[in-house]
């Protein structure tokens, strides 16, 4: 084990142990019998990583509900731990200001215990009941003059594991060719380690109808989950990976696409990111768009005045308040952005969810962009 890896460990381990800690603390006060609380909490704290390891090799309802458990409980402890710590400090500057009631911290508790429980909620709802649509128009006909026009379809970090399977992608499928594409593109994060079902998520996705192809590139979890499962997968299912190249369609429209940074945190598989090379031979006199999974340094795209960059990865922060805490490393979250002149940076929020399966703030979306050029 590296020295950073076991860095990261350590952070995770006692990042996790001091929310644990906090929210019993918390619940403690309100009068909650320590003896039932402890263990509890030790059990819920530890159920979705030991899930998520044992799904590796078994594979059943009980490991799905236990799954289904531990990831939302991975949502309420944050929210728990973030609100609880909000009240602290508001409670603190009202009875330094000689509020009453700011005393008894028991009505602050019940209070964020009984808003974070309406929150996870409607969370869970709003992440299940599916994908929204976010649609743009780019029009560049004023630089090319060529008087098309191709609808692109996007889906982004899917994340098929023990929470959205198989039927999940049907039902994708099934929306994305009544939006009758030109170009579907996947841009990343398609399944986690624990997803068991390859060839039934390969036959799904070959359902797609898109005149033009179907274009993918890795994300980060592609290597944590096996880059060689994607490759297959992908191929199975009659998608194009896109390894740091270019291709050209049917009409002209030269599509790139870059391995995921991550790539170059794995040097035994033998493949890099590399998006000079994969924007090498673009044509300025043509219209181009480049997957990228993550949306950060992407400043060869506008120096080649490539017209629409995809991406994805950042989740839209996916569950209030944490949309700041990831804003910290993406500068881009969601939606539509001007990198430079005559590029644009489209990125999709997620079309599934990691972790908790919770969207709070934030829309799990396919993305939809008419282009016209």
């Amino acid at each position: 084990m590296t020295g950073g890896l076991l860095a990261f460990l350590m952070t995770v381990i006692g990042t996790w142990s001091l929310m644990h800690y906090h929210v019993f603390l918390n619940l403690a006060a309100i009068g909650l019998d320590r003896s039932v609380l402890t263990p509890s909490l030790w059990a819920l704290a530890l159920v979705f990583p030991l899930t998520r390891l044992l799904a590796f090799k078994w594979s059943n309802p009980v490991f799905r509900i236990l799954f289904w458990i531990g990831a939302v409980w991975m949502g309420v402890v944050f929210l728990l731990s973030f609100w609880f710590l909000v009240a602290s400090a508001v409670r603190g500057i009202f009875r330094m200001a000689g509020a009453s009631g700011a005393a008894d911290p028991v009505p602050w508790i019940w209070t964020v215990a009984t808003a974070v429980a309406a929150m996870v909620v409607w969370g869970v709802f709003h992440a299940l009941r599916g994908p929204s649509e976010a649609r743009f128009l780019v029009d560049r006909s004023a630089r090319y003059a060529r008087g098309k026009q191709i609808r692109a379809v996007q889906i982004s970090d899917v994340h098929l594991g023990l929470t959205l399977g198989v039927g999940f992608i049907r039902s994708l499928v099934e929306r994305i060719n009544r939006l009758e594409p030109d170009l579907v593109f996947i841009t990343g994060d398609f399944f986690d380690p624990e997803f068991r079902d390859d060839s039934g998520a390969s036959t799904a996705l070959a359902g797609i109808r898109a005149a033009q192809g179907v274009f993918a590139v890795s994300g980060n979890h592609e290597f944590y989950s096996g880059l060689d499962r994607f490759m297959s997968m992908m191929k199975a299912a009659g998608v194009t990976v896109l390894e740091n190249e270019t291709r050209i369609t049917s009409d002209g429209v030269q599509v790139s696409g870059i391995h995921d940074q991550t790539a170059n945190r794995f040097a035994d598989i033998g493949v890099t990111c590399d998006i000079r090379k994969a924007l090498r031979d673009i044509d300025g006199a043509a219209p181009s768009i480049l997957l990228a999974h993550q949306p950060k340094e992407l400043g060869p795209a506008s120096e080649k005045r490539v017209d629409l960059v995809f991406s994805g990865h950042a989740h839209g922060g996916q569950i209030f308040p944490f949309r700041a805490v990831v804003r910290l490393a993406y500068k881009y979250l969601g939606g539509r952005y001007r990198l430079g002149p005559d590029t644009d940076l489209i990125v999709c929020t997620g079309t599934g969810f990691w972790g908790p399966p919770m969207r709070l703030g934030t829309d799990s979306e396919i993305v939809v962009v008419d282009f016209r050029y």
